[in-house]
């Protein structure tokens, strides 16, 4: 089983310890015999938190979703909670998860009501539009999607790779008690990256309570391991109902050419 993790950014040298870590800590869980491939967006301007720059990010990160399905991967995850899930389930014929999608579905077996604390006001406006169209409205608690306080920054994203413990986490827990006390017996975490740094660090429920803080990125690997299988064995990927059916293939070429530099 061939995956291509699809990242909303460039590959920024930057944060090379970050990109080393996270294919690390990806790689146990997966099945035997899954191969996960990680691919960058070209041309990004590296800067999600706007939902303009998401709708240009979407367009980026569908250009290596297509590419992946004509390299023959078996499916596409789309690394990032600001993502076109609905747009690359239309456009591709191979199953499609995202890191919001399908660890929200999976909340849904683990508790009653979830919530999600993520990295920003602006993300969590995103993720919140998501829930909503997902359908997911009544599993969640009032404000279902809220911001840790101060927001991350690319100095405390590079801190929780080497030691989660020096300020992401008390950040997060802070926003996670909130939610508890409103009535949320599921904590995911609302970030691509920062999930499988807490993960890997012994995180995994908030301190002195029984509810568990989901590292939603592996979750939604490991869901997307399933609906490949699914497939698979049963040749069911998506409707071709009028949401997800594929578009004229030549039609949606032509279009992504006319956005010349933006697509190539």
């Amino acid at each position: 089983m061939r995956i291509c993790w699809v990242h909303p950014t460039t590959r920024t040298s930057a944060l090379t310890p970050l990109w080393t870590t996270i294919e690390q800590t990806i790689a146990p869980i997966v099945s035997p015999g899954t191969e996960i491939e990680y691919r960058f967006s070209t041309g990004s301007a590296n800067f999600t938190r706007s939902s303009y720059a998401e709708h240009l990010n979407s367009v980026l990160m569908l250009d290596q979703a297509i590419q992946a399905e004509k390299d023959g991967f078996d499916g596409v995850f789309l690394g990032c909670w600001n993502d076109a899930l609905w747009e690359a389930r239309e456009v591709l014929k191979i199953p499609v998860g995202s890191v919001g999608e399908q660890s929200m579905l999976a909340a849904l077996a683990m508790g009653r009501r979830f919530a999600i604390v993520t990295v920003s006001q602006k993300t969590a406006v995103a993720i919140e539009r998501d829930l909503l169209a997902y359908g997911l409205r009544e599993r969640a608690i009032a404000r279902p999607v809220r911001s840790i306080s101060p927001e991350s920054d690319g100095d405390l994203l590079l801190g929780a790779v080497t030691d989660p413990n020096s300020g992401f986490i008390a950040r997060f827990e802070a926003v996670a008690r909130e939610c508890i006390a409103e009535g949320a017996d599921v904590i995911l975490v609302g970030c691509a990256y920062y999930g499988p740094l807490v993960r890997r660090a012994g995180y995994t429920h908030v301190s002195g309570t029984g509810i568990p803080v989901v590292d939603s990125t592996t979750v939604a690997i490991k869901y997307l391991e399933a609906m490949i299988g699914v497939s698979k064995a049963t040749g069911f990927t998506k409707s071709m109902g009028p949401t997800f059916q594929n578009p004229d293939a030549d039609k949606i070429e032509k279009a992504r050419i006319a956005l010349g530099p933006l697509a190539a």
